[in-house]
This record gives structure tokens, sequence and C-alpha cells, in this order.
């Protein structure tokens, strides 16, 4: 029997699979991002209509519940998601500090007519 719980999550996991590969910046999302979100869409479906298949998987890998499992699974996304978005920010502030200084030497040059 599914339950309203359900039936919202899988609404939700498909809303966000639609949203993310249809919307306006999906040229910019490579490749293995959007298969990357397909298999977590399906995994979310997968896990919400069968849950006992998650305590299934927890134990062959040794965890005691698939609640357990999927809250480890959920602390290293989150990880891997901070250090990205960081490694990225970081670069993007490269990318800035370059261009300023481009401009202070084009504007310096066009000041002092240096050739």
């Amino acid at each position: 029997m599914i339950i309203i719980i359900q039936i919202a999550v899988i609404i939700m996991a498909l809303t966000l699979l639609l949203s993310t590969l249809v919307g306006r910046q999906t040229h910019a999302a490579r490749a293995w991002k959007k298969i990357a979100l397909c298999l977590l869409a399906c995994a979310m479906v997968v896990a919400v209509l069968f849950p006992d298949i998650t305590n299934q998987l927890a134990h062959l890998v040794g965890v005691g519940r698939g609640a357990d499992l999927l809250l480890y699974v959920l602390v290293l996304a989150f990880i891997a998601y901070a250090l990205n978005s960081y490694i990225h920010q970081q670069r993007e502030k490269d990318v800035l500090y370059r261009l300023a200084r481009k401009v202070a030497l084009l504007e310096a040059n066009e000041q002092y007519n240096i050739k």
C-alpha cells in the first residue's frame, strides 16, 4: 500500500529531475552530473517504493539499518558538495583576480601611454 508521503517523495524526485534536465541552464551541466541525477532520482523512487531494499543493502555493507546507511551516504554527499563548491568558488576568485589585474594594467597603460 502506497501512503501519501511516498507519493509526495516520488513527485518531488521526478520534479527535481525534470527541472534540472529541462531547465534554462541545463546546457551548462556536464553529462556525468545529469546521469548521476537520473540515478539518484531512480534510487529515491526505488527506496521509497521498496524500503526493505535499503535494509538489505545496509546489511550487505555491514551497517545495522537502512536508515543509518542513508544517513551516512547523505553526510558523504554533503561533504562532497561542500568541497566541490569551495573548489569552484576558489577557481572563480582566481579568474576574477586575474581579470582585475589585466584591467588595472590596461588602464595604467592607457593613462601613461606606455607602449
